[in-house]
């Protein structure tokens, strides 16, 4: 009998989350999450169903940065052997199409893509429950990268979920949580989505740019953007970039602290800390430069005779 993956991934989650429970002893609620894992549970013993991807809308929360990432394998692989794994979808009766993805957005464009019906279970939920079930599937399919489950972590915050919510449904600690919002919290999103998902990437690098960021408070959000390589193809690489560039930082240009001009405008002068800068304009001047350089040694002693009169 063909193994339910769906139902292997979730028990292996149940399997984590209840080894952690007993080393700590202290049962606590678990807001939803424990009746959502059930009803999945429930749904994919059932027989699935095919769908039209043409009838699916897209989720309120995007799950992923990058929809085409890996797509032409997953592609290749369901032309070969089929769909091995269902989609879940909900159904919108308010809404423009019959149905909504909870998961599996990249399997219904891969489908769309070779004109055939995706193979998906359908369940009535919430829009909390959508996205409880949302971030299930994909901590235990484990395929996003630091900043993508920050980024997610992030939307949940703002559908009103509790920290204690969003640990539970992505099965990580306090620290880790506060981490991935601090992330997020201090790096424009816009840089973010330039950068990409970064998928070799852990949570140091992106830590590290938070840091410089704050430390390049001279920078604004277009010039940082600016510093990002728009040669490298890889994301890993143009995170590693824009941390280079912010960790050199220039040398800041002279500040002039007097200027004037001479002769209608032919010569000007700019002194500035240890330095005096004398620019002519046109040739007649350029003889001038000459004759002052020639002068310069008489000049310098007429002025320390000055200092010591």
């Amino acid at each position: 009998m063909r193994k339910n993956l769906l139902a292997n991934s979730l028990k292996a989650v149940r399997d984590g989350k209840a080894a952690a429970a007993e080393d700590e002893q202290k049962p606590r609620k678990l807001s939803g999450v424990l009746d959502v894992q059930r009803g999945l549970d429930q749904l994919s013993a059932g027989a699935a169903r095919q769908i039209d991807p043409a009838q699916i809308s897209e989720s309120a929360v995007k799950d992923r940065f990058d929809l085409q990432d890996g797509l032409e394998d997953l592609i290749n692989s369901i032309k070969a052997s089929g769909q091995k794994l269902p989609v879940l979808l909900r159904r919108t009766p308010q809404g423009p199409l019959p149905y909504e993805v909870v998961y599996g957005r990249r399997r219904i464009e891969a489908c769309r893509q070779l004109g055939i019906q995706v193979l998906a279970h359908i369940a009535e939920l919430s829009d909390r429950e959508a996205l409880i079930s949302q971030g299930l599937e994909n901590a235990a399919r484990l395929q996003r990268s630091f900043i993508e489950q920050s980024v997610y972590a992030e939307q949940l915050l703002h559908h009103e979920f509790s920290r204690e919510d969003i640990m539970e449904v992505l099965a990580v600690d306090k620290t880790t949580i506060s981490r991935m919002l601090g992330v997020v919290s201090d790096v424009p999103r816009s840089i973010i989505e330039r950068i990409g998902p970064a998928h070799d990437s852990g949570r140091r690098p992106w830590q590290q740019l938070r840091e410089l960021l704050k430390e390049r408070a001279d920078l604004d959000e277009p010039a940082v953007k600016s510093l990002i390589p728009t040669d490298a193809a890889d994301s890993n690489e143009r995170l590693q970039g824009l941390i280079r560039a912010l960790c050199h930082k220039p040398t800041p240009a002279p500040q002039i602290s007097a200027k004037r001009t001479l002769a209608d405008g032919r010569i000007k002068v700019e002194t500035t800390r240890g330095r005096i800068l004398v620019k002519a304009s046109d040739e007649e001047m350029l003889g001038f430069a000459a004759f002052l350089d020639e002068r310069l040694e008489q000049l310098l002693a007429e002025f320390g005779s000055l200092k010591h009169s």
